[in-house]
């Protein structure tokens, strides 16, 4: 069901934004860079990251 994949998406890109602390544009697109970048649809990807089996990496780098 595409309502229930976008709800994933959805859901996943509000975990990254926690997670990294960054808007959620900048998480979704952090989910669809990996999403490309390892030849996976973007609702699998998201999937993992509901479930805990991905964690993408704070890579922004910087003095903190």
């Amino acid at each position: 069901n595409h309502d229930e994949y976008r709800a994933e998406v959805y859901q996943a890109t509000g975990m990254i934004s926690q997670q990294l602390k960054i808007e959620p544009a900048e998480a979704l697109a952090r989910l669809r860079a990996y999403s490309f970048a390892t030849d996976t649809r973007m609702f699998v990807a998201a999937r993992q990251v509901i479930d805990g089996r991905l964690m993408l990496q704070d890579d922004r780098g910087g003095a903190k």
